[in-house]
């Protein structure tokens, strides 16, 4: 009996050692996909100037492969120049990082903030 508890116990172990795996690879891939879409953003030369900043909020869907399949926007900045860009940089990011054959997953959506702020 102490040896099926013992072994039950093990299972429950290593199945929350998975998980945690998991989201610790899941957290590592959507940071990388943000940080991929981060070089690939432009600041509007105009927006810069009349010194124009916002957050635009975009859900991405991505495939198996890392295609882009759509963009949402979630948020939008007040600026449409600022909106437009940041749709542009999403584009221009395409194609993404493929999904990590260890998640499994056919398709993945993720939530990047591109914030446009002037420095100084």
């Amino acid at each position: 009996m102490k040896l099926l508890k013992l072994m039950f116990a093990l299972a429950v172990f290593a199945a929350g050692s998975n998980t945690a795996s998991a989201n610790d690879a899941l957290d590592q891939y959507a940071t990388q996909l943000k940080k991929h879409t981060a070089q690939h953003v432009r600041y509007p030369r105009r927006a810069q100037e009349r010194k124009w900043e916002g957050v635009v909020q975009l859900q991405v869907t991505i495939d198996a492969k890392g295609q882009v399949q759509n963009i949402q926007v979630l948020k939008e900045s007040n600026y449409s120049s600022l909106n437009r860009a940041a749709l542009r940089s999403v584009e221009s990011a395409n194609p993404y990082p493929a999904i990590p054959a260890e998640l499994g997953l056919d398709s993945y959506e993720f939530v990047v903030p591109i914030n446009f702020k002037l420095s100084g």
